[in-house]
């Protein structure tokens, strides 16, 4: 009963950790959605590019990943765009 327990406050504490990454890195689609009980996306948030705004890419990215980052971004606008 404990281990459950444990497993659930390592996985709520995640999730969270999950949450205020995804929103410092601009996904907010991505926070919206995983709100919407799609919380596995929280995960996904959290490993995924920054948005080339928001305030995670510019305090932690360099000029290299800062235009994978755009690019990333740019690929995704022109996919759900249309």
């Amino acid at each position: 009963m404990h281990a459950l327990l444990l497993i659930g406050v390592v996985l709520g504490v995640s999730l969270v950790v999950c949450a205020v990454v995804t929103a410092l890195k601009g996904r907010l689609t991505l926070l919206l959605a995983a709100f919407c009980l799609l919380f596995p996306l929280l995960w996904y948030g959290a490993v995924a590019p920054a948005e080339p705004r928001s305030w995670w890419a510019r305090r932690f990215y360099g000029e290299q990943k800062l235009a994978r980052a755009r690019e990333y971004q740019d690929r995704w606008s022109r996919r759900f765009a249309s």
